[in-house]
């Protein structure tokens, strides 16, 4: 896809790396959409139980590498399939790349999920995209320069009526939830499913996040996530005025708890883990 084509889709201020971010997922994704269909197991791998690969994974990561390593030869790559990772250095901004995330959505034919791209300096995920291949919808976040949705600027509304709240949560395979106990998760599902407005498990967290940004959700949590699942979609939800911390409502730990939310809902989330 040409930047001319691509610059309606994001910001007004977009600087030329997130319109070649942009460019390639939507590239990428045309192979990911046309692909779709019921894979059975003879047919993926297991990279770990309740964790699989297609064949899509691997090539559109491998388009993505390919684009990255041309525009951004001085770059780290990160891939989640790892078909073409390179290491540039310390002080070296770094690429995340998750071709398909959703995987299990994707291996069953189910028409949800993302492709996502970020770019992480110093620490900090400063540019990123997250796009949905059947919706053709591009979210997409700079850092101090605002977050969109197909060139619509997106900007949370404070918003606290629990009752009427639609709060996604991932449903943990055994094992995943590792930050906190088993018990205290599905107590603080629990506490959703009597007090909101419904609880959506959608298959993909990069989307999920993402919807939370443009308020189809109104929060979002899952345990055992990768800067290559929430990066970009956690810069959108920052630059759309959301909130993203742990479940205890500090940082991200280590086995990637994550906790995205409207700002007027966010206490009230992180309340159900700490009284869990």
């Amino acid at each position: 896809m040409s930047p001319d084509s691509i610059l309606p889709r994001l910001g007004p201020h977009a600087s030329d790396r997130l319109v070649t971010l942009a460019s390639t997922v939507v590239e990428a994704g045309l192979l990911a959409r046309s692909s779709l269909k019921r894979r059975y197991s003879s047919q993926m791998v297991s990279k770990a139980p309740r964790d699989y690969q297609t064949e899509i994974d691997v090539a559109v990561e491998q388009i993505i590498v390919d684009r990255m390593k041309a525009a951004f030869p001085k770059y780290s790559i990160t891939g989640e399939e790892q078909v073409g990772n390179v290491e540039a250095g310390a002080d070296a901004p770094r690429i995340y790349i998750d071709p398909i995330d959703g995987t299990t959505n994707y291996a069953w034919g189910l028409p949800h999920f993302g492709i996502v791209i970020s770019i992480v300096e110093r620490g900090e995920v400063v540019c990123g995209v997250v796009y949905d291949c059947m919706l053709d919808e591009l979210f997409s976040a700079e850092k101090g320069k605002g977050a969109y949705l197909n060139g619509e600027r997106l900007a949370l509304t404070p918003f606290s009526d629990v009752q009427d709240a639609l709060i996604g949560a991932g449903l943990p395979v055994p094992g995943q939830v590792k930050t906190i106990s088993e018990e205290a998760y599905q107590a603080a599902l629990r506490r959703l499913m009597d007090n909101t407005a419904g609880v959506r498990r959608l298959g993909s967290a990069a989307l999920s996040t993402a919807y939370v940004a443009c308020g189809r959700l109104d929060g979002f949590f899952e345990d055992g996530l990768s800067m290559h699942d929430y990066g970009a979609s956690m810069l959108i939800v920052r630059e759309a005025g959301g909130v993203v911390t742990g479940f205890l409502g500090g940082a991200i730990g280590p086995f990637g708890d994550l906790l995205v939310a409207n700002p007027a809902l966010h206490p009230w989330l992180v309340e159900g883990f700490q009284s869990a």
